[in-house]
């Protein structure tokens, strides 16, 4: 609880920059980028949450880190505010709670959508478009697969699901053969 309502400071304070200049998506797409940096390298998440390491030395790998995925100076700003109070831990958090504010903002839902198989550009789409119309909002697709499905889709839109898989469709019709 704790750690949500401390990353919504941050990020309601950062979200609030950049609208006020008018960077909202350059810096929603920054910050996940740094996002999945630290997430897709162990060594470097360890390096800047673990307290052994001081704090000079964080630093210089956050200006390494911000010089090499060429940050711009609020986003980077915001990377070294957290190591500096010993919040590099909140990064994810704080990066979910922005991209949530600069989709609300700029009126865009995001889908989760989940097939059996990887979908290819033009499924995605098709299914993008048809969740747009049904939600009157722009419509971003998180894509995920799980080969258990067998086959079709589950489209998950806020708390609305849209559930087209071979696997529900086969339980119903076997509840409906038992009755």
């Amino acid at each position: 609880m704790l750690m949500g309502s401390i990353a919504r400071r941050y990020a309601r304070a950062l979200f609030s920059l950049a609208v006020e200049q008018g960077r909202v998506e350059p810096w929603n797409d920054a910050l996940q980028v740094l996002k999945n940096a630290v997430e897709g390298s162990p060594d470097l998440r360890d390096v800047l949450s673990n307290p052994v390491y001081s704090k000079e030395q964080r630093r210089a790998i956050v200006e390494k880190l911000a010089s090499a995925l060429k940050l711009e100076r609020e986003p980077a700003n915001l990377l070294f505010l957290l190591g500096d109070r010993n919040r590099l831990a909140y990064l994810a958090a704080v990066v979910d709670t922005f991209r949530s504010l600069a989709d609300q903002h700029l009126g865009r839902l995001r889908a989760r959508v989940t097939s059996a198989v990887p979908l290819d550009a033009s499924a995605a789409q098709a299914i993008a478009d048809r969740l747009s119309k049904a939600t009157n909002a722009k419509v971003l697709l998180d894509r995920a697969v799980d080969p258990s499905l067998l086959g079709g889709v589950i489209a998950q839109v806020g708390s609305l699901v849209y559930d087209g898989s071979v696997r529900t469709q086969l339980e119903d019709l076997r509840k409906t053969l038992k009755q």
